[in-house]
């Protein structure tokens, strides 16, 4: 999994699983490669409001739970497209939003035996309660994000916003709503502006959250989308190149631990070892020799 952190721009951490089904892998695969996207993320969801779908047979009291995390999509067919089409670069990942309204049931999910096979964890609090429990305690995510849906009712302060970043979350900003409804688009530009004014932009980044192709820009008309969410022209870039980037990074070191090492096999002959033991011997001092020269005759 290491070998994952080496990845390529430009950078989509946000499709839905809608545009990967079989009967469109590859003419979703052959669209984003053309639009200049090497590495993307598979989009799964769940939601708190379907938590623990309870189930009531007839003359029993008890309760039964469904699954509470779906196991990520199986990536390997994906990956043999990638090869058959000679999509050079090209990396997928598995993504996992989650929306919640407490702790408690956020609980719930990171108990789930599938919780650590995504590679990257998304967070959606949609109450201030489920605000402050992101800002206050060390959620294993990686991505703060925001469904534009609704409007943003947290209060989110400088402390706050400071706080998300020593956390290590990444704030997220999906531009695809802004495209397809105009009520969605004033959500989104009033967060990006907060995100601004409280915290100067401080990792954030755009992927698409894109359910149709149509959707879907090339990194070029993002960087242009970005002046509308108060970004200047350095922000706009490092939002599509190297803030993912940093995104699975940090993924990486929260699923492995906080120390990466990478462990190389290397053939070293008896002479190398030989000189190497001799360069280790330290250097003889000099002794400098002073003569007077104001000698009395």
């Amino acid at each position: 999994m290491l070998k994952n952190i080496k990845t390529e721009s430009f950078y989509d951490l946000c499709i839905e699983e809608s545009l990967f089904l079989e009967e469109n892998v590859e003419e979703s695969l052959k669209y984003l490669y053309e639009h200049g996207y090497r590495t993307i993320a598979i989009n799964q969801s769940i939601n708190d409001d379907n938590l623990g779908a309870q189930k009531k047979s007839k003359g029993s009291n008890k309760k039964v739970k469904n699954s509470e995390v779906p196991p990520p999509i199986d990536l390997s067919p994906l990956i043999e497209t990638v090869d058959k089409l000679n999509l050079r670069g090209f990396q997928i990942f598995n993504r996992l939003t989650i929306t919640y309204s407490n702790s408690e049931t956020f609980n719930k999910f990171i108990k789930s035996n599938h919780y650590k096979k995504y590679h990257l964890i998304a967070i959606i609090p949609t109450t201030p309660e489920a605000h402050n429990y992101a800002c206050s305690s060390a959620v294993e995510a990686d991505i703060y994000s925001y469904n534009p849906e609704n409007k943003f009712t947290a209060r989110l302060t400088r402390k706050m916003y400071n706080k998300i970043v020593q956390h290590g979350y990444y704030f997220e900003l999906q531009y695809s709503h802004a495209i397809e409804d105009s009520t969605k688009r004033k959500n989104l530009i009033h967060v990006s502006h907060m995100y601004h004014s409280t915290g100067k932009s401080k990792n954030v980044f755009f992927s698409s959250g894109a359910k149709n192709l149509n959707l879907i820009r090339n990194p070029y008309d993002i960087l242009s989308l970005g002046f509308l969410f108060g970004l200047n022209e350095l922000q706009c870039k490092s939002c599509v190149q190297h803030t993912p980037q940093q995104v699975i990074i940090h993924s990486v070191g929260r699923r492995h631990g906080k120390a990466l090492f990478f462990v190389e096999n290397v053939e070293e002959t008896q002479e190398n070892d030989h000189n190497d033991l001799s360069n280790c011997e330290p250097q003889k001092k000099k002794i400098k020799m002073i003569v007077d020269a104001d000698v009395e005759t």
